[in-house]
């Protein structure tokens, strides 16, 4: 015949060893919720790092426009462009004359941090007001995340000034 303190260490046993499954399986959700977490921020770098790569692009092509109304003078500045029309911008510092029309192909990408993007311009010229023209210029840079496809793009309004 067993005495309690014999039945007593059965069951000490019998309990650490469900303290042991316990614990186990609440370290593993743990460490799954880490690993989770560290890989949404990786992704979430990564996607800043491309939006500000992109941000940088967009404001050289911005730049470009300036650069030319400043130069060449409103009335050729605003002469110059067609309106809706769309420039691909893939090399720069350039002058207007060697912007390729229309949409950007897959030949035509820019390769920064490990990643292709496309930077084009829609150029708006609005003459409806003859006493303020506007070229309103919006620049688009986009790329392919691996989750679709993301962009940035910048507006800018240029007037008439003397």
């Amino acid at each position: 015949m067993k005495n309690w303190l014999d039945e007593y260490a059965v069951w000490q046993t019998g309990s650490s060893l469900i303290e042991i499954i316990v614990a186990t399986g609440v370290l593993a959700l743990v460490l799954t919720a880490l690993v989770a977490g560290m890989t949404v921020s990786l992704r979430t770098s990564a996607e800043a790092k491309y939006r500000s790569q992109a941000i940088k692009r967009g404001q050289e092509a911005m730049e470009v426009f300036r650069r030319e109304r400043t130069l060449l003078g409103w009335d050729v500045f605003s002469g110059q462009f067609s309106s809706g029309s769309t420039y691909c911008l893939q090399e720069l510092p350039a002058p207007k004359t060697s912007f390729a029309v229309g949409q950007c192909t897959s030949a035509q990408s820019l390769a920064v941090s490990g990643i292709d993007l496309y930077r084009q311009a829609v150029v708006a010229v609005d003459n409806t007001n003859p006493t303020d023209p506007q070229v309103k210029v919006v620049v688009s840079v986009t790329w392919d995340s691996g989750q679709g496809e993301r962009g940035v793009d910048l507006t800018q309004v240029f007037r008439q000034w003397n």
